[in-house]
């Protein structure tokens, strides 16, 4: 995460950083790894920074791929990669999608700097990637309107959108994290009980997904009890302070989230707790890919995951040429999106804003069915998943409905924490 009280890096560090980052042979080995498939990273590279996808017809539409070096998910930028790549080589028709990653690091001034430099090259059209714009889109409006290239934004969406994040030059395709939290909170408080403990990690509690469960919770009757953190700030576990809260106060269900290695600590803790076969468990954010995860379903726990895909779904476009990355995560998915949205827009629009335009407008169908961008808050709208990991029909999900921006308005405004770093870059 970055603090605004963070000190940023020097503009040397920074030049070295970014320029050292640019993904030539060793970026391409990383795609082919992480799709399990040499073959499907293309042809060769016409250029030191450029891997290019080749389709039969159409323009060269010239994407620079802004990836995280974050230390939480060593392999999010590969994957996210991997994903856009999965696309795109199933594509016959329609412009060819041209791409030149690098990886920035871990903070948003580095991705800044990372796209200042992508774009002075000339040789990109359009900007897309895993990178924060933060509260307020001032920081990158300028860049993007000096080059006229807009920025596709990928994210989990652990944040809302607030209006001052909006921009004509931005575009946002998430993974609606926090949709799919408050969601969860309004089913769980009529299917589980209206009496919650909420436990979350310390990356995770300064962001708008746990605010949105609180209130998507207390629009159903829901009332949260106690919210506990997983660990302390020196790591130290507080899982067995949780499991004496729960015994002592008998929630009817304790809602998690947690994320990178410490969500694997909190999955070994819960599976092997006493209290797990007590009460239920609803996990959300990245705890939930974690918890869904697992080879077994957890007989004798009630443990439901909150999703925003699901990875088995069948008879939906796209989803043969998806399902060729081995072991999809949903990093793989989020970059899939990118590269198709991409795409879609770059049939009919020339570059510039109407190309940001039609990135906007476009209505996808992708492996989690349809994708849309609500037209005036800009956030994505699609449906969510519970998973039931408990059950045998572990793939059958309960879908929950999705989420109007309206009807999260304000959540902004709540956040109390000083985060302006990207979700699980830092």
């Amino acid at each position: 995460m970055e603090f605004e009280d963070t000190a940023p890096l020097a503009p040397q560090a920074l030049e070295s950083e970014s320029r050292r980052r640019f993904v030539a042979g060793t970026g391409a080995m990383a795609v082919a790894a992480a799709l399990g498939a040499p073959g499907l990273v293309g042809a060769a590279p016409s250029s030191p920074l450029a891997t290019t996808t080749t389709m039969s017809t159409g323009r060269t539409l010239r994407v620079g791929m802004l990836l995280p070096e974050g230390r939480a998910y060593p392999l999010l930028g590969a994957q996210l990669m991997a994903g856009a790549q999965a696309f795109a080589q199933q594509q016959t028709g329609g412009p060819q999608l041209r791409f030149s990653p690098v990886t920035y690091g871990n903070y948003s001034s580095q991705a800044q700097h990372a796209a200042e430099e992508l774009l002075a090259t000339g040789q990109v059209d359009v900007l897309a990637g895993f990178v924060h714009t933060g509260k307020q889109a001032a920081p990158w409006e300028p860049l993007l309107e000096r080059y006229q290239v807009p920025l596709l934004v990928g994210d989990t969406g652990a944040n809302a959108l607030s209006p001052q994040a909006r921009s004509p030059w931005v575009v946002h395709n998430s993974l609606g994290h926090w949709q799919a939290a408050w969601a969860a909170g309004r089913w769980a408080a009529k299917a589980l009980g209206p009496r919650a403990i909420v436990a979350v990690g310390p990356a995770d509690c300064g962001f708008d997904h746990l605010p949105a469960f609180e209130r998507g919770f207390a629009s159903a009757g829901g009332r949260v009890q106690n919210t506990v953190f997983t660990r302390s700030v020196d790591g130290t576990s507080l899982l067995d302070e949780l499991a004496l809260l729960v015994r002592q106060t008998r929630p009817d269900f304790v809602f998690a989230l947690d994320s990178g290695h410490r969500a694997d600590a909190f999955k070994q803790f819960w599976t092997q707790s006493d209290i797990a076969s007590q009460v239920p468990l609803v996990a959300s954010g990245m705890l939930a890919e974690t918890m869904a995860a697992a080879h077994q379903p957890a007989w004798g726990l009630e443990i439901w995951a909150a999703r925003s895909w699901q990875p088995q779904a069948e008879g939906t476009s796209g989803v043969t040429a998806f399902q060729r990355v081995q072991q999809p995560t949903t990093f793989h998915l989020l970059g899939y999106e990118l590269a198709q949205r991409l795409h879609a827009a770059a049939r009919s629009a020339p570059l510039g804003l109407p190309l940001a335009q039609a990135m906007a407008a476009a209505v996808l169908q992708t492996p989690r069915g349809e994708v849309r961008l609500d037209a005036i808050s800009g956030e994505t709208v699609t449906a969510a998943y519970l998973h039931a990991l408990h059950l045998k029909q572990a793939r059958a999900a309960v879908t929950l409905p999705s989420v109007s921006a309206a009807s999260c308005q304000g959540l902004c405004d709540v956040l109390l924490s000083r985060v302006t770093g990207t979700y699980l870059a830092a």
